[in-house]
Order: structure tokens, then C-alpha cells, then sequence
């Protein structure tokens, strides 16, 4: 998923046409879908953000020759240890929390990302209407889920302090919701952490049950890459 200069992600998609405000220039933080065909926009800033593992992960099986070229920046981030990047004038700190193993055994993270950022005259940004004023917002990546909430206490306690504050985008990648009518893991996750938001990272129409967990209802809703009145 790409980044934009407020920290806020996408995961573009091939034959989907994106906006000036929805090709996220910024870091390609590295998630699942990154080991996966996607779209580079242009311009990009040619920064990759991820774990040790991922990274070289990653560098081993890009075939793009835009993540090998000789001006890629690749930056380490460690489980539980807030890290801060700077893009477009603007401070993103990202921390990877370990979530423990998925069932086919594979290792599950989530990302944590505060941006403190001077405000612009945004109206809508990844076709959303941006609620956040005072340049400080909180977000929460859920990639994959293991099952198990144990690792909550173990994450940094900048998390813990963002829970506290609480959470104003949790942003699910879609494929995590598969086929089935309900993900129960998700929704016990999201219950619990309550963000006032809930967005899909590849745009696409979220199920009623899992936005009935938002504590804000959007003026504006998703549907097919246009915002509609709901």
C-alpha cells in the first residue's frame, strides 16, 4: 500500500483509474498485497518502508525495476518501535505491531501511524471527507488478523495511548473479509478499538456489519470510486 503526505493508504489496483488525491505518492509501506501485482503511480517517491523480513522479502522477488533502481530508499522498521519518516513536509510515525500467526502459520502485523501535518484546504481526500482539522490524527492498518487478541498488551505503549485518545481511521484490507458473511475476528477487533472511521484500503463498498462498528457516520459514502449523499 502507498502512502499519501497525511499517512493516510491505499492499495491500488490494476484497471481502476485514480484521482489526483488517490495515487498516494508517498512511502510504499509494505503489507501482503505488496507481494502481489499492483500499480506504481507516477511520481513516486521511491521509498519502501517495512520489517527486516519483508524488506528482504520484498527485494528478492520485485521484478520492477522501479524498486531496483540505484535511487529506492528502503527503511527498517522494528516491531513495537515507533518510527518516524518525513514526507512532503509532513511527520509520519509508523509502528509495526506484531499480531501473532494466521492459520496457514504466516506471520500477522498491524501498522499504527500518527501524522502531525499543517493543514491544507483539503475537501476530500481518497474520496473521503476529511473530519481532521487540528493536523494530528491517528491511524490503525489491519492487514491480517491471527484470531487472538493477546498481543494488545504487548504492543508500544504509544498504541496504548492512541486507543486511549482513540483511533480516528481503522483501515481494512478487504481481502481480509473473503467470501464468508461475517469475520468474526474483525469484528471482535473492531469492536473493541472503536475508531470513529472505518475505511476499505482498495475502495471498495464495506459490509453493513462492519460499519455499524464506526463511532462516526460519514456524510459521504463509498460507491464504485464516487461519493454519493447517503
Amino acid at each position: 500500500m502507498f502512502l499519501n503526505d497525511i499517512g493516510q493508504p491505499l492499495i491500488l489496483e490494476t484497471g481502476k483509474k485514480y484521482g489526483l488525491f488517490e495515487e498516494h505518492r508517498g512511502p510504499l509501506l509494505l503489507s501482503s498485497a505488496a507481494f502481489t501485482e499492483h500499480i506504481v503511480p507516477e511520481n513516486w517517491s521511491k521509498s519502501v518502508v517495512g520489517s527486516e523480513q519483508d524488506i528482504i522479502r520484498f527485494r528478492s522477488q520485485a521484478k520492477s525495476s522501479v524498486f531496483n533502481s540505484e535511487n529506492s530508499f528502503y527503511k527498517t522498521i522494528r516491531p513495537n518501535k515507533p518510527t518516524q519518516i518525513e514526507y512532503d513536509g509532513n511527520q509520519i510515525t509508523i509502528t509495526l505491531i506484531p499480531a501473532g500467526k494466521s492459520e496457514n502459520g504466516l506471520e500477522t502485523t498491524l501498522y499504527y501511524i500518527e501524522s502531525w501535518y499543517m493543514f491544507r484546504s483539503y475537501i476530500f481526500v481518497v474520496n473521503q471527507s476529511n473530519p481532521f482539522i487540528d493536523g494530528h490524527v491517528r491511524y490503525l492498518i489491519v492487514d491480517r488478523l491471527s484470531g487472538f487478541l493477546d498481543f494488545l498488551p504487548k504492543a508500544h505503549s504509544s498504541f496504548h495511548h492512541g486507543l486511549s485518545e482513540g483511533i480516528d481511521v481503522a483501515y481494512i484490507d478487504e481481502d481480509i473479509l473473503g467470501e464468508i458473511d461475517l469475520n468474526e475476528d474483525l469484528y471482535s477487533f473492531m469492536d473493541l478499538i472503536k475508531p470513529k472511521f472505518i475505511y476499505g484500503l482498495r475502495l471498495r463498498e464495506l459490509p453493513k456489519w462492519l460499519l455499524k462498528l464506526r463511532r462516526m457516520v460519514d456524510l459521504y459514502s463509498i460507491n464504485k470510486n464516487s461519493i454519493n449523499l447517503q
